[in-house]
Parts: structure tokens; sequence; C-alpha cells
């Protein structure tokens, strides 16, 4: 019946298991892991935390959760002339597909008498799915932290659908191998050392979590290593042998149209509400109108490209966020008269230091 409707609305049922609490090993963990800070600007992880050792701490009247996972991997992209965007951004927002899959199968249990509660939990619930995901037996842990799938390897979403229903727990049995083994390519491939050990990682380090989620500045050390990234980042994926020869699924999440006609120095010119429409159903619009001008600089600025824009940014912006990091990728394109001229009128403090600590890079150039 489960297996059958899920099947009916887009999903495939890959485990059933009861709820009941997580090992005190993955809680310790947890919380040590937030005790050294690592969750940075991402403060709902500590503001969650409460309700995440039982899925009945945070909805009472869970019995038990169907786990559910998409495939995504597709070939990389993002804005024209350059400026990667992470694959699972590049179309249709995630949250959306399967949440509206998870309500449809909800709905569909509820009429056939089967539930008469449930909660579909998609990445932005205080759910730890991916430990929940481990428990029904649909991938294993990498080194890179993220769960492996033996076929899409990290290419995939987590999905539950959490309901008050007592069914009988099923984990398939699956083939995992050797998991990782002595492999550590995602470690050696990640360019900022944020996978700081195996299956640790350090967000603070990470680019994704800088391009994503944090909103101030990027720290000046980190800026070079993030190439042309400008949401989120799939180095340590891709360096991944497991899924490296996944089906391409690109068809079923599309293409978001803004990505096929603008250039990244499109969005230094754009309004926060031209913004906003662009990006409508993506989740680029997490990172903001701010957050992805800010990128955008970065990224020109390790790509050598983009300094008429540049200038008229470190000009005009209206964020001094945005001002501070156009005047770090225009040192780096080795624009020195810009920076003397703005280093003369600008006010504000943080695009002020930018401003001169880009300059004082010019002096002691050798």
């Amino acid at each position: 019946m489960i297996s059958s409707l899920a099947s009916e609305v887009g999903l495939e049922l890959k485990a059933v298991i009861r709820a009941r609490p997580l090992e005190k090993k993955v809680l310790d963990r947890l919380d040590s892991w937030l005790g050294e800070g690592r969750a940075g600007e991402m403060d709902w992880l500590e503001k969650g935390r409460p309700v995440m050792a039982d899925l009945r701490d945070w909805k009472p009247w869970v019995k038990s959760a169907a786990l559910f996972s998409l495939p995504f991997h597709r070939p990389g992209g993002g804005f024209l002339g350059g400026g990667r965007v992470a694959r699972y951004a590049l179309g249709k927002d995630y949250h959306h597909v399967m949440g509206r899959k998870l309500e449809k199968l909800g709905k569909r249990l509820r009429a056939e008498g089967e539930v008469e509660a449930f909660r579909g939990a998609v990445d932005a619930a205080p759910v730890l799915e991916k430990e929940w995901a481990l428990r029904g037996g649909l991938g294993f842990r990498g080194k890179n932290t993220l769960l492996l799938d033996p076929e899409n390897g990290p290419w995939t979403f987590l999905g539950e659908l959490l309901v008050d229903a007592q069914w009988q727990e099923w984990i398939p049995e699956r083939d995992f191998g050797k998991g990782c083994g002595g492999c550590t390519k995602c470690l050696d491939a990640c360019p900022t050392g944020a996978l700081d050990d195996p299956w640790s990682l350090e967000p603070r380090k990470c680019i994704s979590y800088w391009t994503i989620e944090a909103k101030g500045p990027v720290p000046r050390e980190l800026r070079e290593s993030f190439g042309d990234w400008v949401f989120g980042c799939d180095i340590c994926s891709e360096a991944c042998p497991f899924g490296a020869g996944a089906d391409n699924f690109e068809d079923d999440w599309g293409t978001l149209p803004a990505l096929k006609t603008w250039s990244l120095e499109d969005l230094l010119a754009v309004s926060p509400r031209d913004f906003s429409t662009a990006f409508e159903g993506s989740p680029i619009r997490r990172a903001g109108w701010e957050g992805m001008a800010r990128n955008a600089c970065i990224a020109l600025g390790n790509l050598g490209q983009g300094g008429s824009t540049l200038k008229r940014t470190l000009e005009s912006h209206p964020s001094p966020l945005v001002r501070g990091h156009a005047a770090w990728a225009l040192g780096r394109l080795g624009e020195k008269n810009p920076l003397e001229r703005a280093w003369k009128r600008e006010k504000d403090p943080f695009p002020s230091q930018e401003i001169e600590e880009t300059l004082h890079t010019f002096s002691t150039v050798i």
C-alpha cells in the first residue's frame, strides 16, 4: 500500500523506521560539534537541538517514518561566462518538489485510512535526516560527511514522511562494500581544508557555508580558494568515486531561466526586486541579493574578469559589504587607481578597510 501510493506521486519507498531515540554517540557528536562553534551563523541548529534526539520530541504523535530519496546528478553549470552554482540549485527547489510529493502521499494515506496525522520533512525541519537515512540503510556516511548512495553517491536529496501509524519496520539489506575504505579523494580535493578529518566538516572553512549561509564578509584568506563558485560547492562530491557513473537527471529538475541569460556582471547590476523575481522558486534566493553580489565580486576577482563592472560596484553599489568585496576583486585584477579614488571618498568602515588592505598588497609586491 505505502510503496504503491508513493510510486503514484513520484516517490520510491526506501525504508520504514519506527520512532525511537538516536544513539547517544550520535547526539554526543552533535553536541560537541555545536559546542565548538562549528555551526557559525546557522543558529537554527542550536535552536532545533532540543527536539533532534527523537522524532517524537518534535511531533509527539509520530510512531513511524517512511524514508525517501530523489537523485539529482547532472552536469555542472552556473552563470554565463563563469560563476559556478552547486548542481542541486541549478533547477527547481528540491524543498518544494519533494515537499509537495510527500504532502500528496500523506493525503492519500489519510484518505485510505492508513494514517490520521502526517508531516513531510525535507531538510528545513529540525530533523537529523541523514542520521535517520543511515538507520534506514539508504546509504553510508562518507568521509565528506555526506550520505553516500551506492548508485547515486552524494547526488541524492532526502525526505521523510512522519506518520501517527505504527508501521512494521522495513529496512532492506544493501551492500555498501567497504564504504570509503582508504579513499581520501574528497579530503584531498577540498581547496579550503573544510574537511579537516575523515567524516569531519568545519563549515567555517566551507565554500558552501560562506556562499549560502553566512551573511557577513568572507575571510580574506579564504576568498582566492573559492575559485568561481558563487552558490554552494560540489568539489568534494565531484571527487567522490561513488556516483561517478550516476545517470543524468537534468531533465527532471530543469534549469533556472536566469542562469541561461545572466552573467556575474548582471548579478551586480540587478535590483533586489529583480533578483527576487528572477530566482523565484530557486534555492539561490537563500543567499539573498546582497550575498550573491558579494559572491559575484569574489568570483570575478578570481576569474580576472569584469573590471568595469567592479569599478562601478565599488563607486556606487548601495551595500558596503559588496563594495568591500569589489575592492578586493579589483586588487586581484591589479586595478590600483580606482581603489585610490575610492579610498578618498569611502566613509563606511568595512569597504574602507578592504580598500586599505588591498592597496597595501600593491606596496608589498616586489
